[in-house]
């Protein structure tokens, strides 16, 4: 045992000084020491006790973090304690997460260097139980590890791990109710002082026992997501609702404004609403609409939020979220159980679990407290395989070999031959991407340990396996795609102009993309211009549009993962269309090699729909809504002035119905004008405070890359 003179960093020293070599209770050793000396902040604003383990060595759900250079700085800083430091580097840093690599066979190296694809380099989301704390306490929990333990011998050193963290959170929560009783010797604002009293009994009993209202459950909730890292809120108008129930409203809705403006000011990443059980019974609630009342009056973009649809939805339901969409602020994203549920069940989940989803990230799906599936396992530019089916396997945008050799484009007879090959492209693409994926987990699993995680999710205790290896219930992966409408309509453009009309020779099209049109423009004018477009309704376009997205959702479900359960896909464009965009080079599409924009969703390439809203949803209906196991986002955009009247919400209303009612998986609104948004560019700080949809999550216009702007910009302004 080193003999520390510092008294900084707990954590690492807990950690280094723990007698085990299991690594994971060694980091729940570094935990309890954290809790016992670690700064405390209780944001007396909020009246809120946060859990974060701060320094530059912490532990929270993505695993194990040493900050080298920070460790570093402190020996140069405080010179008496320089040794400490280094030795914390020396020894702790080689065993934290960003040491730990993996290899890349020669194959994945090439494509992932292309920028077109990634697989498996972030730890992943999930929706922990962390109200488990709030209803059943600590010591419950700790009867739970040990029943567990007596069903598992020889596993000590991972229930060990679990019980620690619980000890951890009583610390915290008895030197809190310590903090808050001297604080009020001197307090004199009487708001304040009934914060300090509320954190003072919450901790009395506290989180050893269950909380017995709405405030103590706020302040157990965020002290323990914090403590975890800050992840995604999950189902919450339903894990709170009993503590919601039964406290005085003034006080309930205090703490509920409290604990929005602390998600708002984290950015949690996604909180859901509503929903479904396995009956298909509405289980909205009047927390449900508190929440919605919360988002209409505050304005924020964040939390992320997203709002559960089915069958039996009440009136009243659709009403706030269109009231709290007209504000602006893109929230909530709209997602259908009636579609979402069926793609859980393909995955082998049953109902009632599937019915227990909801969202994490900017919009991956989960099952609360009972899986490790809603990451992101990798993503990759769609159209990337219809560029080497047209190059035999050569990247048209570096020259690099890249994908497949499936033969000279221009000796393809048939459409047939050339579709083949892009589904080839497509097959090998999704084989690399889940195989590096497959590799990454299993280094997760190994390395990055998770005992606090472990107890907040069903499955873990059980069968005595960390949350990351294949310890849930559930374990499947998702993968994201980019770029989609730019594949259908080069497949299409090659379907029309060379093999239907033969307005050009297949040698000649390649010719041209190799040549990024130069020479070519009369080909370009045509493809760039024409009409036969994906998102307008047009069944040549949206029957190859089906094949192919149903091609990639129904072969990822084939793939296992190794966490013990299958691939899906999903569309999760965020903040990286534009740079997705421009990992490919010229299309048939009239994609000029580099360019930035993109589709940002399930949707069209922004500025191509131009058939109407109804056209839209009737092209993105051309896809099995119940194949995918992410999140399938459709952006959409509409002219403020004509959404915020009663016509406009009429109309809203049904469009979104009706495109549930056809089990479309999920839609987002951004309600704004296309001139407020070019105002925006040239006069950001007129604008600091105009929202747009992104992807799965939302953000301030001016804050988004001018790459990321255009592709809003360009996305069609619906006039419903």
């Amino acid at each position: 045992m080193y003999n520390f003179k510092t008294k900084r960093e707990p954590f690492a020293r807990g950690f280094l000084n723990c007698e085990s070599e299991n690594k994971s209770k060694r980091c729940a050793a570094g935990a309890v020491l954290a809790a016992k000396e670690m700064d405390l902040r209780l944001d007396l604003k909020l009246g809120l006790c946060y859990g974060n383990i701060d320094g530059g060595a912490t532990y929270n759900f993505c695993g194990l973090h040493c900050s080298e250079s920070h460790f570093k700085r402190l020996a140069e800083k405080y010179p008496e304690e320089k040794e400490d430091f280094l030795y914390i580097k020396e020894h702790l840093a080689p065993l934290a997460d960003e040491q730990v690599s993996w290899t890349r066979t020669p194959e994945q190296e090439i494509n992932c260097s292309e920028g077109y694809m990634w697989a498996g380099g972030w730890e992943g989301h999930a929706n922990p139980d962390h109200a488990d704390v709030c209803h059943f306490g600590t010591d419950a929990l700790r009867e739970k590890i040990e029943k567990n333990r007596a069903l598992n011998p020889g596993k000590d050193d991972f229930y060990d791990a679990c019980s620690m963290t619980m000890d951890a959170l009583d610390i915290l929560g008895q030197r809190y109710r310590e903090k808050a009783l001297e604080m009020l010797e001197s307090e004199t604002d009487p708001e304040n002082i009934k914060k300090l009293q509320i954190i003072a009994r919450t901790f009395e009993h506290a989180p050893k026992a269950p909380c017995r209202d709405f405030a103590e459950a706020i302040v157990v909730f965020v002290l323990v997501y914090t403590f975890d890292g800050q992840d995604s809120p999950g189902w919450f108008d339903q894990y709170m609702y009993d503590f919601w129930k039964v406290t005085d409203e003034k006080l309930r809705l205090e703490y509920l404004d409290h604990v929005w403006e602390f998600f708002h000011n984290t950015r949690a990443w996604n909180l859901c609403i509503s929903g479904s059980d396995e009956n298909w019974n509405d289980l909205t609630n009047d927390l449900s609409y508190a929440v919605l009342k919360i988002v209409k009056e505050k304005k924020y973009q964040t939390p992320n939020l997203t709002m559960r649809c089915h069958r039996n939805t009440p009136e009243a339901l659709y009403v706030a979220a269109y009231e709290a969409l007209a504000t602006g602020c893109g929230l909530p994203g709209l997602y259908n159980d009636e579609a979402v549920v069926p793609a859980l069940e393909r995955l082998g989940i049953p109902s009632a679990d599937a019915h227990m989803y909801v969202m994490n990230g900017c919009n991956q799906i989960d099952i609360q407290g009972k899986s490790h599936m809603g990451l992101e396992d990798g993503q990759f530019t769609v159209a990337k395989a219809v560029e080497f089916a047209l190059h035999n396997g050569r990247s048209n945008l570096t020259g690099k070999d890249l994908g497949l050799k499936t033969g000279n484009a221009a000796d393809f007879e048939t459409f047939e031959e050339f579709y083949a090959a892009v589904i080839a492209q497509l097959d090998y693409i999704m084989k690399l991407i889940t195989d590096l994926s497959n590799t990454v987990q299993a280094c997760h699993g190994k390395y990055f340990p998770g005992p606090f995680r472990s107890v907040l999710i069903d499955g873990c205790l059980e069968k005595g396996r960390e949350y990351k290896n294949g310890g849930p219930l559930y374990g499947n992966g998702q993968i994201l795609l980019q770029a989609f409408a730019e594949t259908v309509d080069s497949v299409v453009a090659v379907k029309k102009f060379v093999y239907d009309d033969k307005r050009f020779t297949m040698a000649e099209l390649v010719d041209a993309l190799e040549k990024n049109f130069e020479g070519y423009d009369e080909m370009y004018h045509v493809l760039k211009h024409s009409s036969y477009r994906f998102g307008n309704d047009i069944e040549y376009v949206d029957k190859i549009a089906g094949d192919l997205m149903d091609h990639v959702n129904g072969h990822l479900l084939t793939i296992p993962t190794f966490r013990g359960g299958h691939f899906s896909g999903g569309c999760s464009p965020f903040v990286g269309a534009p740079d997705h965009g421009a990992t490919l080079g010229a299309l048939p599409s009239g994609h000029k090699k580099g360019d930035e924009l993109i589709a940002d969703s399930i949707g069209a390439t922004p500025g191509y729909d131009i058939n109407g809203p109804t056209a839209l949803l009737n092209s993105c209906l051309a896809f099995d809504h119940t194949l995918p196991g992410s999140g399938f986002i459709l952006n959409l955009k509409f002219d403020s002035n004509i959404f915020n009247s009663e016509i406009g919400k009429a109309a809203f209303i049904t469009l979104w119905k009706n495109y549930f009612e056809r089990k479309g998986q999920m839609i987002t609104a951004t309600v704004v004008s296309a001139e407020e948004l070019l105002d925006a560019q040239k006069n950001p700080d007129a604008h600091r405070d105009l929202i747009v949809r992104v992807g799965g999550y939302c953000d301030y216009f001016v804050n988004i890359s001018k790459e990321l702007q255009d592709n809003v910009i360009a996305r069609t302004c619906l006039n419903i």
